[in-house]
């Protein structure tokens, strides 16, 4: 069963916007005060330590092998959490005649994670499954081009596998200048959809019902090679269905640029926080789902303008107006100083601080499968 997609009117035109650094949109900044660029002596500050933790992360990170939700109630948004910011949505069943909900999976990297030329953090956790136990997906939506978030060699598989499997392959929505890493995949060019921030489309997937997909802000950065930097464009992502389901998916985030280390809502970051959330929020919400990114984050002098701590990730939470969250974007690759499990235990502390209840705002094992009713 293979998704179709509507197309933008052709009285839309693009429009060059605050985010584009050239006329042409192939390339790109973060256009907010909110962001600080990543200097060599920032980077170098964030190198990863010796973590004891490492050598026994596939025991102290929860996992589960995936049921992808069928568990749980169709009624639902089912929301399966496979490690780092991959994560397989499936929107409620629409319709008695429907068997299932669309399927959105975001952010695939179930493989080692290696950056360019072999560098760059490998897979510590396990992967809770193969590609071939993934069911049939409708679409692939990437928030940005960095390795452990677009892994060319997950989606070889993922497309080769569901063709053969399903007889179809996903449609791929990629941010702004991303159709360049990945037109060696072999996939025709018009299922693979290049969007702008603000832009949407509508994921129609005959029998089962659709779902419009929204390119939203991020405040982050891109690169696949030393000589890239900055040329694609990186995003989150919405989805929202006719019934009223909606998700939103931080991919991988900054909030802010913050000036000391430190994860205290005292400590106030000099350029002040990331407007696109609130922004997200007043446009888009409320989203019955977010989620929300929690790891990678230490030094914070070095890191808040591209990842977001759980002090950061609680606000995003309130700003987007999220009735609901899933924890993601932790526990899977080593890439900063912080201790492997220590992401879900500031966040516990985040809630606390901010007054979120418990159960809003969660933390799931891998592979683990969650129903967020509408």
């Amino acid at each position: 069963m293979s998704a179709k997609v509507s197309v933008i009117p052709e009285t839309v035109e693009r429009v060059k916007g605050d985010h584009w650094k050239n006329a042409n949109g192939t390339a790109f900044v973060n256009p907010w005060l909110s962001f600080k660029p990543i200097s060599a002596k920032d980077l170098a500050s964030g190198m990863r330590k010796d973590d004891p933790i490492l050598k026994k992360a596939k025991q102290v990170i929860p996992h589960v092998i995936p049921t992808f939700g069928q568990d749980l109630s169709p009624a639902q948004i089912r929301s399966t959490w496979l490690g780092h910011a991959c994560v397989l949505i499936e929107m409620p069943t629409i319709g008695e005649k429907s068997s299932r909900g669309v399927r959105v999976l975001f952010d695939p990297v179930l493989g080692e994670g290696m950056a360019f030329l072999g560098l760059g953090p490998k897979r510590e956790s396990t992967s809770p499954c193969n590609i071939k136990d993934i069911p049939q997906i409708d679409a692939i939506a990437i928030s940005h081009n960095h390795y452990d978030h677009l892994d060319l060699p997950t989606l070889t598989e993922l497309f080769a596998v569901q063709k053969s499997q399903y007889g179809a392959e996903p449609l791929l929505f990629l941010p702004l200048n991303n159709w360049r890493t990945v037109s060696g995949l072999g996939v025709a060019r018009e299922r693979v959809i290049e969007m702008d921030w603000w832009e949407e489309r509508t994921i129609v997937v005959e029998g089962v019902g659709s779902t419009k997909i929204i390119c939203t802000p991020a405040q982050h950065a891109s690169a696949r090679t030393p000589f890239d930097k900055d040329k694609s464009l990186w995003s989150s992502w919405a989805l929202k269905d006719e019934a009223g389901a909606s998700v939103w998916f931080g991919g991988d985030t900054g909030y802010c640029t913050m000036h000391i280390d430190s994860h205290s809502l005292d400590d106030l970051p000099k350029g002040g926080v990331c407007p696109a959330f609130k922004e997200i929020g007043e446009r888009l919400g409320p989203f019955t789902l977010g989620l929300i990114p929690i790891g990678a984050y230490d030094p914070r002098i070095a890191m808040s303008p591209l990842h977001a701590a759980p002090i950061d990730s609680v606000r995003m939470y309130t700003d987007t107006k999220c009735q609901n969250a899933v924890a993601i974007h932790w526990g899977t690759f080593r890439m900063t100083p912080e201790d492997f499990d220590e992401p879900p235990r500031f966040l516990e502390d985040a809630k606390k601080k901010v007054g979120l209840q418990d159960e809003s705002f969660q933390v799931c094992a891998i592979g683990e499968s969650r129903g967020f009713s509408v």
